[in-house]
């Protein structure tokens, strides 16, 4: 340790200036430390006041007493402590009581300082200190100040593209007067989670001369994460119809307009060149909270490639525009609530012998056209725990005829509708080797919907053992249980090989009012194996192997009929 300079280091915090073991070992004087062995006193001439202004008075005063020397003894009849507001008076008082009446050397007196200091540094304030001032002890009357410290100023350092007022505005949250280290701590995590940054580190120091006793100032050192993102992947994820195997590009760029700002564009195609679609989005962040809010756009358009079907050229053409606005109200490393709203549009046209505006199924008009404006309240909560976490997802769905949107007569479905959507994921760690990840997705309304707007199964990404969008039903639910199991980790450690063995279930159902049938077999269920493989940094294949437990009628010949899915994604 040397003289003038403590450092103590956290896992993402580190505190210069201060001494922070417990009970106190440092107390800070001025510009100096001492051993907290000797008397925890501060002189007046160390932290000046303001001096009154005008001129000083010349009439006579009454002779000060003396202050008693170190060893001389106190009678005390009463402690009296200022300049605390984070404790309550009993909690101060609790610590008073126990020297009242009771003789004590001015060494004994700073005791009772110290064990208020040592209350603050237990409760994580770490810059606050209580002192025992230089005073007459008249009528045995102890006064004691408290300096609750908090932070000065913020700097900001390694910021490139990010303005420091984006890592300075969420580290307030923190709120720094007086500072407490574990909420310092939780909003620096918080930064670290940021795909903004690759690294956060924090430092205090002491402000030094003409400040006001205890304040510090906080030191942020950043690395930026690239601004680019990219990625390209090609599986059989898409429906056999338009052609199961598909290729996907996407990009990313970050701060682009202002800090935490990102721009994201994808685009998938199938082999066939049977599906083409294109999403864009760009969010913003707009309050140190991470509000955001999300623009997306999404146009597709799909011909039927299937050779059964080929001869008749049916094709189609979607179009989504979508605006949300998402609030977390609880953040913090262990857990997260948020609330969303937002509003839809959707447009979409079906032609029969590619150029004949065609309907299929009972609700689009005679033209094939469909239109929705649906607007969304959800709500999303993840609470996490030593050994897993929990994600938790409710949305509302009210469709309106706002916009043109397809308006037809009861019992046809259109564009007016109730829906609630759930989601429940629990991501469990049964050893260091073994995580079970269970699923649970669910759509209940009391209403007949379109075909853009019902609940789908089938698909390695809602029910395996069965092609893409097999069922699709105005109600339905999904459940699906997968435990992946380590079976190589490289050097550092990483888990490079895991086999996935899984069951998943599911079924769909329509309102009795509605129209459009859903076929018999409805109900569909699966178990299976599947492996993920990282052969390269970055780089990651899977397989899925499903074992449909129902057969259905309509199976074709397809590879995901063979119940067998593959995806291949590198990740720069």
């Amino acid at each position: 340790m040397h003289r003038g300079n403590v450092s103590i280091t956290y896992k993402y915090l580190y505190i210069f200036g201060y001494g922070l073991t417990i009970p106190t070992s440092i107390i800070w004087l001025g510009t100096n430390y001492v051993n907290a062995t000797t008397p925890a006193i501060i002189h007046t001439q160390n932290t000046p006041e303001t001096l009154p202004e005008g001129e000083p008075s010349l009439t006579p005063q009454p002779e000060t007493p003396e202050t008693p020397q170190p060893e001389q003894k106190v009678l005390v009849n009463q402690v009296e402590v200022t300049g605390y507001q984070v404790f309550q008076p009993a909690e101060i008082n609790a610590i008073t009581q126990a020297f009242i009446g009771k003789s004590l050397t001015v060494s004994e007196l700073a005791d009772i300082a110290d064990k208020i200091t040592e209350l603050y540094l237990k409760q994580g304030y770490i810059t606050s200190r209580a002192v025992l001032v230089d005073q007459t002890f008249t009528n045995g009357i102890v006064q004691i100040r408290v300096f609750e410290g908090g932070v000065d100023q913020i700097l900001v350092e390694g910021t490139n593209k990010v303005k420091p007022e984006y890592i300075r505005s969420r580290i307030r949250l923190a709120g720094l007067n007086p500072l407490r280290k574990d909420k310092l701590e939780e909003q620096l995590i918080l930064l670290r989670t940021d795909p903004l940054f690759k690294n956060v580190e924090g430092s205090i120091r002491s402000a030094g001369a003409g400040s006001k006793f205890g304040q510090s100032i906080l030191t942020i050192r950043v690395i930026e994460a690239d601004a680019f993102q990219s990625n390209v992947s090609i599986d059989n994820y898409s429906p056999p119809t338009v052609g199961s195997e598909r290729m996907n590009l996407g990009l990313g760029y970050r701060n682009l307009i202002t800090s935490g700002d990102q721009i994201s564009a994808n685009y998938s195609r199938s082999t066939t060149g049977g599906a083409n679609i294109y999403d864009f989005s760009y969010r913003v962040p707009v309050n140190a909270k991470n509000g955001t809010i999300q623009l997306r756009t999404l146009f597709s358009n799909y011909q039927i490639t299937d050779p059964g079907f080929k001869s008749l050229n049916i094709r189609g053409d979607s179009n989504l525009y979508e605006i949300t606005y998402r609030q977390p109200l609880v953040r913090s490393p262990k857990s997260e609530f948020a609330l969303s709203w937002g509003f839809s549009h959707q447009n979409g046209q079906t032609f029969l012998f590619d150029n004949l505006p065609f309907p299929f199924g009972i609700g689009p008009d005679s033209d094939g056209v469909s239109r929705t404006s649906v607007f969304h309240f959800g709500q999303d909560y993840i609470k996490r725990d030593t050994k897993g976490a929990w994600a938790l997802r409710s949305q509302f769905n009210l469709g309106t005829g706002l916009f043109n949107a397809t308006i037809n007569n009861h019992p046809t479905p259109d564009s007016r509708f109730f829906s609630w959507t759930g989601q429940a994921q629990r991501v469990q760690q049964l050893s260091d080797d073994q995580l079970l990840i269970a699923m649970l997705d669910i759509q209940l309304t009391p209403h007949s919907l379109l075909p853009s707007q019902q609940f789908v199964i089938g698909g390695v990404q809602s029910l395996r053992g069965y092609r893409q969008n097999l069922r699709s039903g105005d109600n339905g639910v999904r459940l699906s249980l997968e435990d992946r199991i380590t079976i190589h980790r490289n050097a550092a450690g990483a888990t490079t090989l895991q086999i996935i063995p899984f069951i998943d279930v599911g079924t769909v159902w329509n309102h009795p009012d509605n129209p459009n049938k859903v076929p018999r077999q409805k109900f569909l269920s699966s178990l299976g194996l599947g492996l993920l493989w990282e052969p390269l940094p970055k780089l990651n294949l899977r397989l899925d192997y499903g074992i449909p437990l129902i057969n259905v009628r309509d199976r074709g010949e397809n590879l995901q009929d063979t119940s067998l899915y593959f995806s291949v994604s590198y990740q720069p």
